[in-house]
């Protein structure tokens, strides 16, 4: 651990995009077929984007929007999984390591747990 590693820093990260029936969902890296999907300047993937917002944040590296908005054409249309490798390089080479990320996603679609019986408490 470098100098910057000494003390655990945190970051938090936010994204939200509109619904758009022309594109097909992508959520955290999956392919969710038959959802409307979310309109963006790459896949609208808002979870892979929160959680590169949080580790830009704790790093003090900017935003997502800054580091692969639309100013940056080459990132037009990029996976979510194409902007978190690009954010764990980004993040690494100013000298951190990631410890863990947490990322919660809210909405009604798609449905992620289907309901059915309790599960068991261990």
């Amino acid at each position: 651990m470098g100098p910057l590693n000494a003390v655990p820093r945190v970051g938090t990260g936010v994204d939200v995009h509109p619904l758009t029936s022309s594109r097909e969902l992508y959520l955290a890296g999956l392919l969710w077929p038959g959802e409307a999907g979310l309109d963006g300047h790459s896949d609208g993937d808002v979870a892979s984007h929160a959680i590169c917002t949080a580790l830009l944040s704790a790093a003090g590296l900017g935003d997502l929007g800054g580091n692969f908005g639309t100013s940056r054409p080459e990132w037009a249309g990029a996976s979510g999984v194409a902007l978190l490798r690009e954010t764990f390089r980004l993040v690494s080479d100013a000298g951190f390591v990631i410890g863990n990320v947490a990322v919660q996603v809210i909405g009604n679609r798609p449905r992620v747990a289907r309901a059915g019986p309790k599960r068991r408490r261990y």
